[in-house]
């Protein structure tokens, strides 16, 4: 005797697997941490600029093949950021050296942002991920150009910078 087994629909499989994908869990408290990271650094390039805190947007976008990180104000460019002082920006502690660490937090960035431009249909040429803070929070959203796509949740971020 023949044991039915229903079909899944793939259409609904398809649907929960993107609502699994962008269920955020901060099981060990990675976002608060981050945050409050987030929050010093800009603090810190507060200080070194004389730019209140507020004004002040971290721009993470792809330059050709490269991911460049560059601090802004009012539309211009402060500061050129290394991807080291990225990954202080996320984890407040100096990455001493190590080289694998750059590359996977560039891989994970270039990942993310390959993703994000597909599902919104964009070049990559124009995304720009924007890091901001207000009032003890943090901001990340999604710029193509000037034009405003999405806001982005920190977790999402941080989960691939971690990839």
């Amino acid at each position: 005797m023949e044991q039915k087994t229903k079909k899944k629909s793939p259409r609904l499989a398809e649907k929960l697997k993107k609502a699994v994908q962008n269920l955020n869990v901060d099981v060990f408290g990675y976002e608060s941490k981050v945050t409050k990271n987030i929050i010093t650094y800009f603090s810190k390039l507060s200080k070194e600029t004389g730019i209140s805190q507020d004004g002040l947007i971290v721009r993470i976008f792809k330059d050709g093949t490269a991911i460049q990180v560059a601090v802004y104000n009012q539309g211009r460019c402060v500061k050129r950021i290394p991807v080291k002082e990225l990954i202080v920006l996320f984890t407040n502690s100096e990455p001493s050296g190590l080289f694998t660490l750059e590359a996977k937090v560039l891989r994970g960035i270039g990942t993310f942002m390959a993703e994000f431009s597909e599902t919104h249909h964009l070049n990559i040429a124009q995304l720009q991920i924007c890091i901001s803070t207000s009032h003890d929070k943090v901001w990340v959203k999604g710029y193509s150009g000037t034009a405003f796509i999405k806001d982005i949740p920190l977790g999402v971020l941080i989960k691939h910078f971690m990839q």
